[in-house]
């Protein structure tokens, strides 16, 4: 990172989207760990450090938090205050992609992309789901997948449960 007193990096702009809602967000390393974080138009001076593999302790204006989070892609799980968060970050193209296919209806089918094992489900049917949220995990090969929803959406069947052997192209889900 820079040292005390250098110039702020570069923006990086990204759009979460946190349930239905969306918000801007501006992210600018001010180095040695600290960043200047705007979120629809309010802007914080947040210093991070990792504590573990997963945590990180946060000063957000001089105010101490603790919080976890597990990113998977554009997705993250975000523990803080006893409550899981989750949302998505996306850049202007993913966003653009994001618009692309959530404007599709209808329903769409979750299939296994090789032979394996289910080793649990997340998920269970009328639950409301993210777009690569984990609906299942799949252990093939001796590594263990989290298997995501294609759509936000409901999810309408499960087929499949844990201790299941499935084969590639089998059904495991469907998400309308």
């Amino acid at each position: 990172m820079g040292s005390p007193g250098a110039p702020a990096g570069r923006p990086t702009r990204f759009t979460a989207l946190v349930g239905d809602e969306t918000r801007a967000v501006e992210v600018v390393p001010l180095g040695d760990g600290r960043f200047e974080v705007t979120i629809d138009g309010r802007t914080r001076v947040v210093d991070a450090r990792p504590t573990g593999s997963v945590s990180f302790s946060l000063v957000i204006d001089a105010v101490p938090a603790e919080v976890s989070v597990v990113a998977r892609g554009d997705a993250y799980r975000v523990w803080f205050g006893g409550r899981m968060h989750r949302l998505r970050l996306l850049d202007d193209r993913a966003l653009r992609a994001h618009r692309r296919s959530a404007g599709g209806s209808g329903e769409r089918e979750v299939r296994a992309a090789m032979p394996g094992k289910v080793v649990t489900v997340l998920v269970e049917v009328g639950a409301t789901v993210e777009q690569g949220e984990g609906l299942l995990v799949l252990e093939a090969m001796k590594m263990e997948n989290e298997v995501g929803s294609p759509r936000t959406g409901t999810v309408r069947e499960v087929r499949v449960k844990a201790g299941q052997a499935v084969e590639a192209g089998e059904l495991l889900a469907i998400v309308e």
